[in-house]
């Protein structure tokens, strides 16, 4: 219901929900309370003027072989990028809590580090959700090819220290700002890339690949589903068995 009401992808909502607590299984009996709490919740935030996330991709290119292989090349290095993220973000809660038993004082400390982090690369861009970096991106074509990765440093302090937030808008701006810098360099537009890496990304860290097509489809349209499609099946291949959750049973 949470995840419906907040990104305005009910379809993604309801089936995530389900796919992401056994890979690999999917409980049809959860099918019809989670779309009733999907829909109902998504009714709501529209009834509360919560404005569902859509993102433009212009000039998606026609399907043929040039643009596949190019596609391919993003997806597989955004896959790599969601099991590196999946490593900094458990290595971290780890390396806190081995250097500094208290919890007040490792969030204290994970604090200080953010500061001084946000201070040294002089913008605080990496500190929060991000949406305004993702929008920038699908509406100027603009990027920082550093984002992806001090983005990836900057949530795994955070969390790592103890904060409480979400891992899923982080995972939208590392796949959007891979995506983008990538498509720059393969000769694509950066909003096709961000569509690309998003799709791509969020799959390799959620082993969830019909919630990531879906999340794809209600966030960037039809236009390019052959494309979302590829990318999403490359990453999950290529991502291995690495998840943002420890509980979650493949």
């Amino acid at each position: 219901g949470v995840f419906a009401a907040v990104f305005g992808t009910p379809m993604a909502a309801c089936v995530f929900a389900i796919e992401v607590v056994s890979v690999g299984r999917f409980c049809t009996s959860a099918l019809f309370p989670c779309i009733v709490s999907s829909a109902s919740a998504y009714a709501l935030a529209l009834v509360m003027g919560v404005a569902p996330e859509h993102f433009l991709v212009e000039n998606v290119p026609a399907f043929d072989i040039s643009t596949m292989w190019r596609v391919l090349v993003i997806a597989i290095l955004c896959a790599v990028a969601s099991m590196l993220f999946c490593w900094a973000m458990h290595s971290g809660a780890k390396l806190f809590k081995k250097l500094f038993k208290n919890e007040f004082l490792r969030a204290a400390v994970g604090g200080v580090v953010v500061i001084l982090l946000t201070l040294l690369v002089g913008t605080r861009a990496y500190n929060g959700g991000g949406m305004d970096v993702i929008e920038r991106i699908f509406e100027e074509g603009v990027v920082r090819p550093e984002a992806f990765l001090l983005k990836i440093i900057f949530t795994s302090i955070t969390i790592g220290a103890g904060f409480k937030g979400g891992e899923i808008v982080p995972t939208l701006f590392i796949g959007a700002t891979l995506g983008g810098t990538l498509a720059l360099l393969v000769g694509l537009s950066p909003a096709f890339g961000a569509a690309i890496g998003i799709a791509a990304l969020f799959c390799g860290v959620t082993n969830c690949p019909v919630t990531s097509i879906l999340i794809a489809f209600e966030l960037f349209g039809f236009q390019g589903v052959s494309y979302y499609l590829l990318a999403v099946a490359v990453s999950y291949a290529v991502s291995g068995y690495y998840g943002l959750y420890k509980d979650q049973t493949i």
